[in-house]
């Protein structure tokens, strides 16, 4: 990983090395320890990896659904099968539920509360798989939304700062704002590294050139041509070829831009995993 003009940069051959590498939150410290980077950037790039795998394979493990129920009625807990086909226990228990009889709702009930499952061995399964899911349960959702929030939160305590005026998304909506709109719509502009910024959207999340390229068509240009120039912070840092490729009408940052006001909450922020 190399520095430079303030943000930490990933070339392309470095990010699949760790991509590659991670396969569980032990890999995360491990890498941590071993190479110095973040382990809120590794976490995030493990989740990403783990949201790209079970797309890749969701069809593959439906084809497989009577042999999973079959392997669960011979004994295989939720979590046992998880490990042998690599895919999380959450969704997992989600199959085998589904095709056992259950509905989705009320699956969405257990998981928030597994105590309202009657069947003692369901209840102590679930509860086994949402503890281990560091991913997909209601648990590491919650968390993964606490580190979007937190991230808006240090983005409107650095524009506050600088005595910056702004709406943040929640207000544009109220006021029923037409079109897309960004975390936060500035009511003037300020200059960052020379260029103006008139909007700014906050990513918990490391800077992937693939998932880049659909935030662009979907986000990124849709708010350029409402709004006008911005900023994209990627808190966990980014692919540099994001650089090369990406469209103008926006700039690129990610955590350093905002760390130098606030160096405590930043590098606690950049620790955070979604593990317990």
């Amino acid at each position: 990983m190399k520095k430079t003009m303030g943000q930490y940069q990933m070339e392309s051959k470095l990010y699949k090395f760790f991509y590659e590498s991670l396969h569980s939150h032990d890999d995360v410290e491990e890498l941590s320890k071993k190479y110095g980077i973040s382990c809120g950037i590794l976490s995030s790039i493990l989740d990403q990896k783990v949201v790209e795998e079970v797309k890749k394979s969701h069809y593959r493990l439906k084809n497989k659904e009577n042999k999973l129920v079959s392997e669960w009625n011979e004994g295989s807990s939720f979590l046992e099968l998880a490990k042998k086909y690599n895919y999380p226990p959450t969704l997992i228990s989600s199959l085998i539920l589904l095709n056992i009889g259950y509905k989705k709702q009320e699956i969405r009930n257990y998981y928030k509360n597994p105590n309202l499952v009657q069947d003692m061995r369901i209840r102590r399964e679930l509860s086994e798989s949402l503890n281990a899911d560091y991913h997909f349960s209601p648990r590491a959702h919650r968390l993964q939304e606490e580190k979007g929030k937190m991230g808006e939160r240090l983005i409107s305590f650095w524009l506050q700062k600088k005595k910056c005026e702004f709406e943040c998304e929640d207000e544009m909506r109220a006021v029923g704002l037409p079109g897309k709109t960004p975390d936060f719509l500035l009511k003037k502009s300020i200059k960052i590294r020379d260029r103006d910024v008139c909007w700014i959207e906050s990513k918990a999340l490391f800077g992937e050139l693939k998932e880049h390229r659909n935030y662009e068509k979907k986000q990124f240009l849709e708010y350029s041509k409402c709004y006008g120039d911005g900023l994209v912070v990627y808190w966990f840092g980014f692919e540099t070829d994001i650089l090369k490729e990406k469209e103008n009408g926006y700039q690129v940052a990610d955590f350093e831009l905002i760390r130098n006001d606030f160096p405590g909450s930043v590098n606690r922020f950049l620790t955070s995993v979604s593990r317990w």
